[in-house]
């Protein structure tokens, strides 16, 4: 029986072992793969980490479920929502209305709150047109009510 010399493991590189697990190889390149194996634990290791690495990706799946409905999604939707934008929103108006206050009776120059006021109304007109913008395209939307 002719012995092949067994060939430099840093010669077989990501390619090779991917076609070896594939079953992608001629006997003879299959017989110095294995041959490379049997002396390079670095390439078993390899090995064992794309043999898993082609399991993990085999499993994956592109296709999602049924969508399934629960009463805890309902309990959500009728009970959870409505509350904490209740809650925002008394926050968010306590919390304006004490700043405004504040603001008002601050000891800064008047040119000092009119720019600052200046700034803050600019920012709250510049929100308010990207979530009315955004709300009218949501509306006309063909696939909002689309599920996977």
């Amino acid at each position: 029986m002719e012995q092949h010399p067994s060939p430099d493991p840093g010669a077989i590189g990501p390619d090779d072992l991917m076609r070896y697990l594939d079953g992608e190889m001629t006997p003879e390149e299959r017989r110095v793969m294995e041959s490379a194996l049997d002396d390079s634990t670095e390439l078993r290791r390899d090995l064992a980490m794309y043999r898993t690495l082609k399991k993990d990706v085999q499993g994956l799946s592109f296709r999602s479920g049924p969508v399934r409905r629960s009463v805890w999604d309902d309990v959500n939707r009728s009970l959870n929502r409505p509350m904490g934008l209740a809650f925002l929103t008394a926050g968010l108006v306590i919390w304006l209305t004490y700043g405004t206050y504040l603001f008002a009776t601050s000891t800064a120059s008047r040119w000092e709150k009119l720019g600052t006021a200046a700034i803050a109304i600019g920012m709250l007109q510049l929100l308010a047109s990207v979530i009315w913008d955004r709300y009218r395209e949501w509306q006309t939307d063909p696939y909002r009510n689309v599920h996977r």
